[in-house]
């Protein structure tokens, strides 16, 4: 009986190769599945050069210019609406470089109407800016209150995320995932990482956000999110932590090549420890103008709580300038005044890309 049964499975699977064989020469392949024998993904490089200037003498990269990271993009469709995508890095971390899997996922674009799915090891769908790789934001360096409360890298996890489109007359989607990351310990560390916070364990994250026009020429996005865990040294200080964010962001063309968008996201963390109950806030205002296709410049404000007992506050300004060569190749001045520490730092950035890879910008 086994026999017979294989016999038929084997037959089914003949057939249904030829039959989608036949198809693939009538379609246009999707990228990542350019010709049956070797079905070779698309692969691109993303470099990030960064020279800074600063006044601050404890600072490892003032007054140097660094290869801050390279990147090794490979992506293609794996089957129709299954696309794979894995970042494959090298990061600067003071005088070494460290190999990283930035991300590795699988998505598949439609399970049933409306809903998607995300797995693997996943820059975390969480407010405006977080999902969206360093190199390709619209300014050289992460905004403080991202880095206080989740790190260095922002949250990035291995996990599954779920999306669901609404069935609405206006865009509106909800994300929920769950992930694991890998906690710290002090010992592990020096002084200084060890002063870092982030999310650690089993980590819950929701996101609701919709967008709608304004008019012809200009947009609106709204949206909120939730993170729920442990923090990164839970092992010893036994703590459960919370990030509420709430992110507001207003689009304009003004004509084809023009475009003003201003981005706000305030952030509030709720830690419980051992000796009481923490309460921080944070956030960032980006305002920004697009000139032509070339140039464009901003302005970012940031003002952040830390997440330890000891709060310490940062405000600062950002001034930035970009220039945009290709669309895969940019350079950016920007200029940063602490006016708390009263330091500044200025950086000239250069990143460039060379393939078919982009990340979602904005």
């Amino acid at each position: 009986m086994c026999k017979y049964l294989f016999t038929v499975i084997l037959l089914f699977i003949t057939l249904n190769n030829f039959v989608f064989s036949q198809d693939d020469q009538e379609v246009t392949p999707l990228p990542g599945m350019r010709g049956t024998p070797s079905n070779l993904p698309d692969i691109s490089v993303i470099g990030d050069i960064t020279g800074k200037l600063s006044s601050e003498p404890t600072d490892f990269d003032r007054n140097k210019i660094l290869v801050r990271e390279i990147e090794l993009a490979l992506q293609g469709y794996i089957y129709p609406e299954i696309r794979a995508d894995v970042f494959l890095a090298m990061h600067r971390h003071d005088e070494h470089f460290e190999p990283e899997i930035c991300e590795a996922y699988v998505s598949f674009l439609r399970i049933i109407n409306g809903l998607s799915l995300k797995a693997g090891k996943i820059h975390v769908d969480y407010g405006k800016i977080n999902k969206v790789h360093e190199h390709h934001r619209p300014y050289t360096n992460q905004p403080v209150a991202l880095t206080n409360f989740f790190g260095e890298h922002g949250l990035v996890g291995e996990g599954v995320t779920l999306g669901y489109l609404m069935p609405l007359p206006l865009f509106m989607q909800i994300d929920i995932g769950a992930w694991r990351l890998e906690g710290k310990h002090h010992h592990e560390e020096d002084e200084e990482k060890s002063l870092t916070f982030g999310l650690a364990d089993e980590v819950y994250t929701g996101r609701l956000w919709s967008s709608f026009p304004l008019g012809e020429t200009s947009e609106l996005e709204l949206g909120a999110s939730v993170a729920a865990a442990h923090g990164s040294h839970y092992q010893e200080h036994q703590d459960n932590a919370k990030v509420f964010g709430v992110d507001l962001t207003f689009k304009l063309w003004p004509s084809t090549y023009e475009r003003l968008i201003f981005q706000n996201e305030i952030f509030n963390l709720h830690r419980e420890i051992p000796v009481g109950k923490l309460n921080r806030w944070g956030f960032y205002s980006y305002l920004g103008y697009q000139f032509n296709k070339y140039w464009d410049a901003g302005l970012r404000y940031d003002w952040s709580e830390n997440a330890f007992p000891e709060n310490k506050k940062t405000n600062s300004l950002s001034g930035i300038i970009t220039n945009r060569l290709t669309e895969t190749t940019v350079i950016r001045l920007q200029c940063d005044y602490n006016f708390g520490l009263k330091s500044y730092n200025a950086f000239l950035q250069l990143v460039f890309g060379i393939g078919p890879h982009s990340h979602p910008l904005q």
